[in-house]
């Protein structure tokens, strides 16, 4: 046995692998296979086995291994159809799109003060937020922001939103026409790679750019141009940047999910064919229930029961009624049945004309009672694959405070995250066209922007870029109990604290701007004063 455990610690050590694989290896195939850990040196083990793992543990248990390759045109179809005829699919994108955008996100200008101070660059930054705040505000408020003339900002990204996470994607072109910076949306299913006849437009060009899906990009990935099939069948080739390096068109995606991927994907593409077998079930159990709500009771005979009916048999005496025994005679039973129909309608009741032995019986259908059960575990596993709580996408709010607060917490948690997504692929765009036409025709001082838009320097353009956009988040469930527990996670040290602002305490209470009211406010205030009736105001306490 000494011998054995030498050979195998030399064996560890690679050494003489020859003589432990004569003396030793003969019989180590009658155990079982071990990888021995620690040892990095795969090679010097008796029962250490190589293979290729491909994510399954026992063989064919992971099913067919399939690559799929997106049809966007489908996918894009598929997804329409389901928020037009799916009450789930329409309810869950409507409160998706709510949520996100509302009534439409309002602009906070917050350059990078000490960036620019580090650049040599000084300038009061209140007046210039103030500045473009309030340009921003009044532009994006009129129909002329619109390519359309038909809508402003806050209705063309709830559009661009909405479209783009139901149809995959949607292209926003950033226009200026007559002096006025215009928002053109064009829908994704527009974005067509060209064709010449019967022949499709080559995907790599002469300079190298190659066009995927009516994208073009460069073999980095950057895209170049977007090809549109317009209302004659022509295309019209429209270039992502203008000549100064801004962004002029862009894909706004519903969903992206591989780095490959060159358009987006509908918010509900995994829950397709989920959401389709749903309502073909509902549709089934609903008419189910709407035929057996037509037959009320069913007549159930016991094995005595001859099936005929009581009535009628004991009106009937004879062979035929009347003894004539002519062609114009009804047989008995016939006579009887219509004398038991009579009788019922002269109580002006119903009858059933049960047989001897039979009882009345309600229909029920144990498929129908299970309906609610099985419909709304299906509706939840929708609600978890496009990340929205089922008690928001419903609004239904009957869980306990704790389940309902975790709920609204991890919800807006995603609001948070969607709408940074949001700022950075819709808002940050239009802000930086619309910021350089501003600065051109001098409304908005900018000291040094156009000098580091001529020399490329990114780090001062982006410091006047830094936007943020905000909107009103969810309430809180309980917001004093709430505010009591983050007290006492402080302590008294931190009591006169804020823990919030003006800003955020509008945004949650969805009140405006925060900027305008205190505007408002003051102005009130003074005329207030001016007319001396100020009243006496107690400080808030809230109710123990």
């Amino acid at each position: 046995m000494l011998i054995v455990k030498i050979l195998e610690e030399m064996a560890y050590k690679n050494i003489f692998r020859r003589i432990y694989d004569a003396v030793i290896g003969a019989e180590s195939t009658k155990e079982e296979p071990k990888a021995f850990i620690g040892n990095y040196n795969y090679g010097g083990g008796r029962n250490v086995y190589t293979v290729s793992y491909d994510g399954e543990k026992n063989l064919g248990e992971a099913g067919p291994v399939i690559d799929y390759i997106l049809d966007y045109p489908i996918l894009r179809i598929r997804s329409w159809q389901a928020y037009t005829e799916s009450e789930i699919a329409k309810t869950v994108l409507d409160k998706f799109v709510l949520w996100m955008i509302s009534k439409g996100l309002n602009l906070q200008s917050n350059p990078a003060k000490f960036l620019l101070s580090n650049e040599g660059i000084n300038f009061d930054t209140e007046k210039y937020n103030n500045i473009v705040e309030s340009r921003f505000s009044v532009w994006s408020n009129m129909r002329e922001c619109s390519y359309s003339g038909m809508d402003n900002l806050n209705t063309l990204a709830q559009t661009a939103f909405k479209n783009a996470k139901i149809g995959g994607d949607v292209l926003v072109v950033l226009r200026y026409i007559d002096g006025v910076v215009k928002i053109q949306l064009i829908d994704g299913a527009h974005v067509q790679s060209p064709y010449l006849g019967s022949e499709y437009f080559p995907n790599t060009l002469s300079n190298g750019n190659v066009v995927r899906n009516g994208v073009e990009m460069t073999a980095k990935g950057e895209h170049i141009a977007y090809h549109i099939l317009k209302a004659d069948y022509t295309f019209e080739r429209i270039e992502a940047k203008s000549k100064t390096g801004l962004i002029t068109a862009y894909l706004v995606y519903g969903s992206k999910q591989r780095l490959d991927n060159s358009r987006g994907l509908p918010l509900i593409a995994i829950c397709l064919e989920t959401i389709k077998k749903l309502e073909r079930y509902k549709e089934a159990t609903v008419g189910s229930a709407e035929e057996r709500a037509k037959i009320v009771m069913q007549i159930v005979h016991d094995r005595d029961s001859t099936g005929e009916n009581p009535l009628a048999q004991a009106l009937t005496k004879g062979r035929y009624v009347g003894g004539n025994n002519t062609s114009d005679d009804l047989p008995i039973s016939e006579q009887g049945k219509q004398l038991a129909n009579t009788i019922a309608a002269t109580t002006n009741k119903s009858t059933y004309n049960m047989p001897i032995g039979s009882e009345l019986k309600a229909l029920q259908s144990d498929n129908e009672l299970a309906f609610k059960e099985f419909y709304s575990t299906n509706a939840d596993i929708i609600c978890g694959a496009v990340n929205i709580p089922p008690n928001v996408a419903f609004s239904i709010y009957n869980d306990s405070f704790s389940a309902s607060r975790a709920a609204t917490k991890d919800w807006e948690h995603t609001i948070i995250v969607n709408r940074e997504d949001i700022t950075f692929q819709f808002y940050q765009p239009i802000f930086n066209f619309w910021q350089y036409t501003e600065i051109l025709k001098n409304k908005v001082q900018a000291p040094g922007y156009l000098l580091a838009m001529k020399q490329k320097d990114y780090m001062v353009i982006g410091a006047y870029q830094n936007i943020y956009m905000t909107g009103s988040m969810f309430p809180h469930i309980d917001p004093l109990k709430e505010v009591a527990a983050e007290r006492l996670k402080l302590g008294d040290s931190a009591a006169n604290i804020p823990l919030t602002t003006v800003q955020r305490s509008t945004e949650v209470l969805n009140t405006g701007d925060s900027n305008s009211n205190i505007e408002q406010y003051s102005q009130e205030l003074d005329k207030v004063k001016k007319l001396d009736i100020i009243p006496k105001v107690q400080p808030f306490a809230p109710p123990k």
